[in-house]
């Protein structure tokens, strides 16, 4: 079965992966992000401040439990914490779209 992101579309290679797993969504915080982001994300593109190939995509589970909400951005494999709509739409933009991470955003792996 194909990948979709959050308006049921084919999903790019590169991707914001939006964790909607038990700790992320256990009040609800990840699907109103994702209710929210997907309002903002079409204002956003219709205002031409989204332009590339990326996409945004629900994950079960990304299994950091850690700073909920979470979301991890393929291919390079960053984890990003404490989320808001502003900080998704600024993940995606900066980071995704034009390859530049958000390092205050970022989520450190134990060492």
């Amino acid at each position: 079965m194909p990948i979709t992101d959050i308006f049921d579309r084919p999903a790019a290679p590169r991707r914001l992966l939006i964790c909607t797993g038990p700790c992320c969504n256990g009040n609800g915080a990840a699907k109103l992000l994702l209710d929210e982001r997907k309002t903002k994300l079409l204002h956003a593109m219709n205002g031409d401040d989204m332009v590339g190939e990326a996409t945004c995509v629900r994950r079960s589970c990304l299994g950091k439990c850690t700073g909920e909400p979470l979301a991890y951005v393929q291919p390079e494999g960053v984890c990003y914490h404490r989320l808001s709509v502003e900080n998704l739409l600024l993940i995606l933009r900066d980071h995704v779209l034009n390859h530049q991470p958000v390092p205050s955003l970022i989520l450190e792996e134990d060492p």
